[in-house]
């Protein structure tokens, strides 16, 4: 019994490890237009969140379908992100080569870092939000904003993890196949329960006045 019972866990975890593998790769191919970088993200969360809840591997349904779905604002919402990291790579391209050491490129690389700092896990719950919800995007920036200050604990977690996870990939690129499903599968669990807190409209609203008050 014990080992019948041992060797159910670990095929359970080995179909976990490929499902995850898989959720990966599907990421990696779907983002190599670059623009299309933020509708992965948010098709493999949803395909890591049913994975979770549903205790089953359904892969390819969900990630497409998810997709699909959230093309439109994920990527409007990944571009915006994505221009201004643009924007603050040029400009310390500029200042190392001593192209344009003035004091306002100095400033603008200090503001422009806080600004990627603070948009980077309010992104992530964006993204997350989309791939969940259906909301037009000025809601979803807005409740994505006010969960992020309210539960600010969540949104240094989901900081830590991206960090993590985007400095292991740049270090080995090759991790880019197996990194994305597994650092979203520690961040799920935490959007998850903001988000069954917070489905109802009354308590975003009543959470949003108690941050104006």
């Amino acid at each position: 019994m014990f080992k019948s019972k041992a060797g159910t866990e670990f095929l359970e975890k080995m179909s976990w490890v490929a499902d995850m593998l898989m959720f990966s790769i599907l990421w990696f191919v779907f983002s190599i237009p670059i623009v299309t970088i933020g509708a992965a993200t948010s098709a493999t969360y949803r395909a890591v969140q049913v994975r979770m809840k549903e205790g089953n591997g359904i892969v390819w349904s969900v990630f497409w379908k998810t997709f699909k779905n959230s093309l439109p604002q994920a990527t409007v919402s990944w571009l915006i992100y994505f221009m201004i990291t643009l924007v603050f790579g040029l400009n310390q391209m500029l200042l190392v080569n001593d192209l344009a050491a003035s004091w306002l490129n100095h400033f603008s690389q200090i503001f422009l870092l806080v600004v990627i700092i603070l948009i980077t896990p309010v992104l992530v719950m964006v993204l997350a939000y989309i791939s969940r919800f259906e909301d037009n995007l000025k809601t979803v920036w807005k409740n994505a904003f006010i969960l992020s200050i309210a539960h600010f604990k969540v949104t240094l977690y989901v900081l830590v993890v991206t960090v993590i996870s985007v400095s292991v990939v740049y270090l080995i690129p090759a991790l880019v196949i197996i990194v994305p499903a597994f650092s979203l599968s520690k961040i799920c669990p935490r959007l998850e329960t903001l988000f069954n807190n917070y489905t109802d409209e009354d308590l975003l609203e009543h959470l949003n006045s108690k941050l104006t008050l």
